[in-house]
């Protein structure tokens, strides 16, 4: 009797040591920072508008450029996009309204009139000009903050 309570109590210790050195790994491991846990969140891109792509554009003169702009977010509040066209087409000031939750919308720019004869091509630019969200919020033009790079150019042909 007294022999098998002396394997009982020996193997209670080596029970407890396995759990105290197990403990202290597993401390350990709670302890580390492992690769997902150094991702800083901090400066993070903020919404933006942008146009789909900056790529000229060509039309036949009477038919409208549709221009699409974008956002990578879908925003809560609709948001207002002011634009400019300048060249043979003079829009100082224009909008288009996003609505909530969508991705895209597009402007459709009017080409009558822009070839003045006797030319055959005509030539206008479309400027992003700002964003404004319902609220007051002004987002920011272009993932990159880029404005001066969120133009199309617009080639009207006869």
């Amino acid at each position: 009797m007294k022999k098998c309570g002396l394997i009982y109590n020996m193997n209670m210790k080596k029970i407890i040591v396995l759990l105290s050195i197990t403990a202290v790994f597993l401390l350990q491991a709670c302890e580390k920072k492992g690769p997902g846990d150094n991702y800083d969140f901090s400066n993070s891109l903020p919404p933006y508008v942008a146009l789909s792509s900056t790529a000229a554009v060509s039309v036949k003169q009477g038919t409208a450029a549709n221009i699409s702009f974008l956002v990578k977010t879908a925003i809560q509040q609709q948001v207002t996009i002011t634009y400019k066209v300048t060249g043979a087409i003079n829009i100082p000031s224009a909008t288009v309204v996003l609505n909530r939750e969508a991705f895209t919308v597009a402007a459709s720019i009017p080409t009558a009139g822009s070839i003045v004869a006797p030319a055959t091509t005509a030539t206008a630019t479309l400027t992003l000009v700002s964003a404004v969200k319902a609220d007051g919020t002004v987002l920011t033009i272009g993932s990159k903050n880029d404005p001066q790079n969120q133009k199309v150019v617009i080639n009207v042909n006869l």
